[in-house]
C-alpha cells in the first residue's frame, strides 16, 4: 500500500492504495488539485461532481462503440 496525505477542511486524511494505482492515481490528484495538500471541501466536491461526468460521458461513448460494433 502507498499512502497520500491530504488536508480536507481543517481535518488531515491519509489516502492509502494499492501500489500499482499510485502512481496513477497521484498524477491524475496532483493535476486536479495543483499540488495542493490542503484543500477545501467544495474543491473536493466539485473534483468529485467532475469525475463522475466524465465517467458518465465515457459509459455514453462506451455504449456508442458497442453498438457499431454489434451492428457491424
Amino acid at each position: 500500500m502507498s499512502k497520500l496525505s491530504v488536508q480536507v477542511g481543517a481535518k488531515d486524511f491519509d489516502i492509502k492504495v494499492d501500489k500499482d494505482f499510485f502512481a496513477f492515481f497521484e498524477k491524475d490528484f496532483k493535476k486536479i488539485f495543483k499540488d495542493k495538500r490542503n484543500i477545501d471541501i467544495k474543491e473536493l466536491l466539485s473534483a468529485y461532481v467532475q469525475k463522475t461526468y466524465n465517467e458518465y460521458k465515457n459509459n455514453i461513448e462506451i455504449k456508442e462503440i458497442i453498438e457499431k460494433v454489434d451492428n457491424v
